[in-house]
């Protein structure tokens, strides 16, 4: 189990590709599981209680289907469970980043300069999140690192907006 958090580790820092992890279905299912949780621990600190499970059910099934879709059409499909592990576990990995900044969105109400670190912390999370997602990419299709870029962006927007509509605050499931 170090192995293979030094492995997502060295992947979130850029420094190894998704191909050094193994591609067991239990490994891909303990990362689809805790990725599941944090995006809903997440949700929950975004958007309060409101389904919370569905929205967490829905960002893990977009990043499934898209990733598998991503791959099928390249013919890499056999890549498919690293490079899952790879984007599931490495998210999974920076969600103890993004609960702290979003601990501190309460207490920047009252501090300018502590609401300008939580800004600066949460763009350096996304962006950070977008390269790592990239790295991944890149490797798993063989493609450039703009194209690798432009797809975990265009991944991370779309999924975002797509997940609001879905969930718009007072709509009734």
């Amino acid at each position: 189990m170090t192995q293979l958090i030094r492995a997502l580790f060295d992947i979130t820092l850029l420094r190894r590709d998704p191909g050094i992890l193994p591609a067991s279905i239990v490994l891909f299912a303990l990362a689809a599981v805790l990725y599941t949780a944090a995006s809903a621990l997440q949700a929950w600190m975004l958007f309060g209680a409101d389904r919370v499970i569905a929205r967490a059910a829905c960002d893990l099934g977009l990043a499934l289907a898209l990733f598998w879709l991503l791959l099928t059409v390249t013919r890499r499909g056999h890549r498919y469970r690293q490079t899952m592990i790879a984007v599931l576990g490495t998210s999974v990995l920076l969600t103890p980043f993004a609960v702290g900044l979003l601990l501190l969105q309460q207490p920047a109400q009252a501090s300018y300069a502590l609401k300008f670190l939580a800004w600066v912390g949460s763009v350096t999370i996304i962006v950070w999140y977008t390269l790592v997602v990239g790295h991944i990419l890149r490797s798993a299709l063989e493609i450039g690192f703009v194209t690798s870029i432009a797809i975990a962006l265009t991944w991370l927007i779309a999924g975002d907006v797509l997940l609001r509509r879905l969930f718009e605050t007072g709509a009734q499931a």
